[in-house]
């Protein structure tokens, strides 16, 4: 799977950072999922798609194409 948080914020006019302030979710955790493509816990995604307004389909993708 594919990380996508960060394109999902800026779409929405957001950074990261903010993302990680606005939630209280440590910046180095949301870095860690982005970067080092992490998958978040439900109980965080369930809140970043909240947050972006988003389904987890679009903070997650598929590596491979079909």
């Amino acid at each position: 799977m594919k990380v996508t948080i960060q394109e999902a914020a800026e779409k929405r006019g957001k950074t990261l950072y903010i993302l990680s302030s606005d939630l209280s979710i440590p910046l180095q955790t949301v870095y860690g999922w982005q970067r080092l493509n992490r998958l978040p816990r439900q109980d965080y995604l369930d809140l970043l798609c909240r947050y972006l307004q988003c389904g987890i389909q679009e903070l997650l993708k598929p590596d491979y194409a079909l």
